[in-house]
């Protein structure tokens, strides 16, 4: 009786025991036999196969020269002639703003005036000039203006020249719409030495460098409110003509209405 009592009372001490040691460690137990949470299981809502954005990189902005006309030359350079046309309404082109005398057609054709700071050829179907006798080998021309429409036949255009000796013989650089090229007339017979295609839009503003140096001659045009180009957009030898003056020479249709606002010549500076 008292040994079935003794073993009752030690089988309900172990029991208290165990239940007190699986209450004190249960909780360990469990997180020690549950596995974590894999990154996969933690991001299964998200779509398969999607890749992170690609960055798009544009292609690197040219960075053209901003050459814009100074106030004051370079000492390497010489002004040989300028007008601005800054001058009273007038028929013909009299003096330019240096002093210098406009010839050819430009004081005895009635087709140029001055109007509105501007000078201005108006009339036509007719090739014109306005020339000045500043004779020189080597020379560099700028000329901006408008024409009031161009054609699709390219019969009308706006153009400077160099190396002019009379209406027979020059250089010449021209746009006409859809073209800048480059022009020589020798003994009357014109012939094309250079053409790259350019959109001009009447009524718009255009400027047109043209360099002779040597036998080496170079142009290009862009529209004046923005920067110059950096690179020469026509560049040809030819020998023919080796001296001359300056000027503006037009191809004018019915109706033709061409302005300037800029007329320079200098010389060309030397390469550094």
């Amino acid at each position: 009786m008292n040994v079935a009592r003794t073993c009752g009372l030690t089988l309900l001490v172990l029991c208290v025991l165990g239940g007190l040691v699986a209450a004190l460690f249960s909780p360990t137990l469990a997180a020690t036999l549950t596995l974590p949470a894999t990154p996969a299981a933690s991001q299964s809502t998200a779509p398969p196969n999607v890749e992170p954005a690609l960055l798009t990189v544009g292609p690197t902005p040219t960075i053209g020269a901003t050459t814009a006309q100074p106030t004051q030359l370079p000492s390497s350079v010489t002004m040989l002639v300028q007008d601005t046309f800054q001058r009273p309404d007038q028929s013909l082109w009299g003096q330019s703003s240096d002093g210098q005398i406009w010839s050819g057609d430009a004081n005895t054709n009635p087709f140029f005036s001055i109007v509105n700071g501007a000078g201005q050829i108006s009339g036509g179907p007719d090739a014109v000039q306005a020339i000045m006798h500043v004779a020189s080998q080597d020379a560099e021309l700028l000329v901006s203006g408008t024409v009031n429409q161009y054609n699709a036949h390219g019969t009308i255009n706006l153009g400077g020249v160099l190396r002019w000796q009379d209406s027979q013989n020059w250089y010449k650089v021209l746009i006409d719409g859809s073209k800048l090229q480059l022009l020589k007339s020798v003994q009357g017979k014109i012939s094309v030495l250079a053409t790259q295609p350019f959109n001009a839009v009447g009524g718009t503003a255009y400027s047109i460098r043209f360099r002779v140096l040597g036998s080496d001659l170079f142009a290009k045009a862009w529209s004046s409110t923005q920067p110059e180009p950096a690179h020469w957009g026509l560049m040809v030898i030819d020998t023919d003509l080796r001296t001359g003056n300056s000027g503006i020479r037009v191809l004018l249709g019915d109706h033709t209405i061409i302005r300037i606002q800029t007329f320079v010549e200098t010389n060309v500076p030397p390469a550094v």
